[in-house]
Order: C-alpha cells, then structure tokens, then sequence
C-alpha cells in the first residue's frame, strides 16, 4: 500500500509540473528567430545544394575519366579487357581475312606461282603437258591461298592463341602509349589523319610458324610484317597525344574531387539525414544516364568504322569488350548511391523511419525476453556484442561496399546478395546482443518475487 501511494503522489506532483509549464508556455510571448539565423540557414542550405549537385553532376565525368585512364595507360588492365574478344567468331572471321592479306601482299602468291611455271614451260614439255601445265597454275594459287586461311583460322581457334594474341594486345598498347606520350622513336606513331589500329606482326609469325612446321616451302619468304590493322579513324585523335595527360592527372584527380564536394556538401548541410538522401539519389540517376550515354555510344562507335575499316560485326565485339568496367563500375556507384539513400532515410528522424526502427528494435527485445525466460542466452558473448554494436555496424557497411565497388563483374545478383547479407547481419546483431536491462531484469524479477513472499507471510 505504501508502495502504491508514493507512486500516486510522484504521477500526481508530476501532472501539476506539467501544467503550470504549459500554463507558462501560454503566458510567454513565442519569440521570433533572429533573421540573421534565417538568413544563415538559407545560405548554408545553397550552399549544400550547390556542392552536391556540382559533385553528382561530375561524377560520370570522374567515371568516364578513371575508366580512360585505366585502359589508356595501363597495359596489363588494357590486354585483360580486349583478351576475351579473341574467342568471338566474328572477330576471328575479321582476323583471318587481315591476316591473309597481309601475308598474300608479302609473298605475291600469284608472281611467284607464274613464275614457277614458266621455269617449268621452259623445259620442252610435250604441248598436251604444256597446256595441261597452264590449267594447273590457278589452281595452284588457289590451293596456297587455301592452305594459308586454313591455318589461320586454326590457329586462332586453337588454345595456344591466347599467348599469341596478348603478345599482339601488349605491342600494340605500348607503342600506342609510347605515341601518345610523345616518344618519336616508336614504330607506331598516330598519323596525320589520326588513324590508329592493332600491329599484326606477331600474328603473322605466328602463322609463318605454323606454315613452316606443315613443309609449306613458300613460308621461308614471308618476312617479318609491320602492319597496323586501322581500328578507326577520326580528327581528334589527331589532339590525342596531348590529351594523354591530361587524361593521366584527370583520371585520378576527378573522383576525388567528385566525392570531395558532396562530403563537404553533406557537412554544411543543416538536414544532413536528407543531404544524404538527395546526393545518393542523384548519384544514381548520374549512373543510370551514364549508362544509356553508353549504350547509345555503341551505335555511334559501330557507324564511325563500319564498314570502312572492319564488318560491324567485329566493330561491336571491339565496343562490347570495352564497355563492361564502365558498365559495371556504373552500376557500383548507382547502386551505392540507392543504399545511401536508403541508410539515410531508415536513419535519419523521418516518421517511418522511426517507425519502422522501432519495430524492429521491439520485436527484437521481445525474442531476446523470451529467450532469456526459455533459459536460452548469448551470456558474455551478447553483452561484447553490445558494447561492440556501433563498430560492428561500421563494419558490416565497410564489407558491403567493398563488395560493390571491387567486385568485378558487379552483376544484380551479387548486389542483391551483398544487401541482404548485411540487413540479415544487422538483424542477427539485434538478437544476438544482450544489453546491460536484460541481466539486470533476472535481477528485478528475484527481488520482486521476494516481496511478494514478504508481503504474503506478514499477511
């Protein structure tokens, strides 16, 4: 009884505090904010808006330059991107046709076929076995012209072709740089008209090789080729070598100016929970315009150099190859600015975000209360797991995004996957944890039980 009149006295003494402060409240003028803090907030509020949008906005700037750089100035990244086009029928079809001319216009199969025979006219030959000699000579260059394309194309279906075509990719990337960089004693320079390709000498020793080893005689003359298959022409290239490093400091400078802005936008933002919100969404829809930029790019690419310089089949194996980092790293920042959205927004002081937090924070101190009834408890290991909560968080954002902005290729399933394993980890911290009110609820229950058995025996 005692116990119940001190608490009616506290509920009472407690209702008549509240109301003479509202009763004040009521009295007391509300007092206008100064303009001057009004003014301060609207500037700090343009101010965000204008550093976020400045760093979403060159954020497929910072993409497209980080991308360039890579495959521009760095061979092994450059020979890992084109490696894989090699397994493309049509892009083997077009190495085939090239290779064979290259080796037809080294040898003139047709000079020195006509040249064979009429040694052999010289002979004296019966006339039926001189025209049956002269029947014979098309053939012949047709059956050499065969035996040629048909090595070729076996050898670039064969397994061994892999080394021989990263050996072309790296020569050809590194005279590529040695001309962009400015070095004049490569032997590949960008032209005047701005014309740039792959070299086919390592290609076609790779095919005198193989002749050679079949006792094909006519291989010994075919020399060592310097030839530089046009990949694609335009007037800008021309400025290439400039730009070179400008791409060099842009591609590494960019990103981080891009990430710069919007942290410092974030920071002098009043409502930072909603600058957050706003600099996730707009970088995601950044990417998603990116994206259509580039798919739009591959028609465009395909028109400038088919069919003047390849079939636009090999032309879109070419761009198909290319674009997958830029794809897939778009799609890391895209999908990394829609979770930071959505941190933010389950976050941040929003109604249903406190809504739905206290859901799950309640559903999750009732099974853990029930467990504790059942007997069942995480004992030490939950309570190091309270004290740890806000580490471990940290740490379940920092392994979710380096799984989206490392792993290559990003596909929808790993990010899905990435998501729900950090929610789930989230989720299992939650139950798992065993703060300081549930050991001392066991506690509680004892003393009153004990009370209870007190009041019953003085009764």
């Amino acid at each position: 009884m005692d116990a119940t009149e001190t608490r009616d006295q506290k509920i009472a003494r407690l209702s008549e505090e509240v109301a003479r402060l509202r009763s004040q409240l009521k009295t007391q003028p509300v007092q206008a904010p100064p303009t001057r803090t009004r003014r301060t907030g609207g500037g700090r509020a343009f101010l965000a808006t204008l550093l976020i949008l400045l760093g979403v906005l060159m954020a497929p700037l910072a993409l497209v330059a980080a991308w360039t750089k890579a495959e521009v100035t760095d061979t092994d990244q450059f020979v890992a991107t084109m490696a894989p086009i090699v397994e493309d029928p049509a892009f083997q079809a077009f190495l085939v046709e090239e290779i064979t001319v290259a080796i037809n216009e080294e040898i003139d199969l047709e000079t020195v076929t006509s040249d064979l025979f009429d040694g052999i006219a010289t002979l004296d030959l019966p006339p039926r076995a001189s025209d049956a000699l002269q029947l014979l000579e098309q053939p012949a260059v047709e059956g050499a012209q065969s035996q040629i394309r048909s090595t070729t194309e076996r050898l670039i279906a064969s397994d061994t072709f892999e080394q021989v075509w990263d050996q072309a990719l790296r020569i050809s990337h590194a005279r590529l740089i040695s001309a962009l960089s400015g070095d004049t004693s490569g032997a590949v320079v960008i032209n005047e008209s701005g014309e740039v390709g792959i070299q086919l000498g390592p290609l076609v020793a790779s095919v005198k090789e193989q002749l050679t080893a079949q006792g094909f005689a006519l291989a010994e003359r075919i020399p060592e080729v310097d030839r530089t298959v046009v990949l694609a022409q335009s007037d800008e290239l021309v400025q290439a070598r400039t730009a070179y490093q400008a791409v060099d400091v842009l591609g590494f400078v960019l990103p981080w100016v891009s990430i710069g802005l919007i942290a410092v936008g974030v920071l002098v933002a009043g409502r930072r929970a909603k600058a957050l919100i706003w600099a996730g969404v707009g970088l995601a829809f950044a990417m998603a315009l990116l994206a259509i930029g580039v798919a739009l790019g591959r028609v465009l690419a395909v028109a400038t150099v088919s069919p003047q310089y390849m079939p636009s089949g090999a032309a879109e194996a070419i761009y198909d190859a290319l674009v997958p980092l830029l794809y897939s790293t778009a799609l890391a920042v895209g999908t990394a600015g829609v979770t930071l959205a959505a941190v933010s927004y389950f976050a941040g002081p929003f109604r249903g975000a406190i809504a739905v937090r206290r859901l799950t924070v309640d559903s999750a101190e009732h099974l853990r209360v029930a467990a504790e009834k059942a007997g069942a408890s995480t004992g030490r290991f939950g309570t190091f797991l309270h004290r740890a909560r806000r580490y471990i968080r940290i740490g379940i954002a920092v392994i979710g995004a380096a799984v989206v902005l490392l792993m290559r290729p990003l596909t929808p399933e790993v990010i899905l996957w990435t998501v729900f394993g950090a929610l789930l980890s989230i989720l299992l911290l939650e139950l798992l944890w065993r703060p300081p009110s549930v050991e001392a609820e066991p506690a509680q229950h004892r003393a009153s039980a004990a009370a209870h058995e007190q009041s019953g025996a003085a009764q």
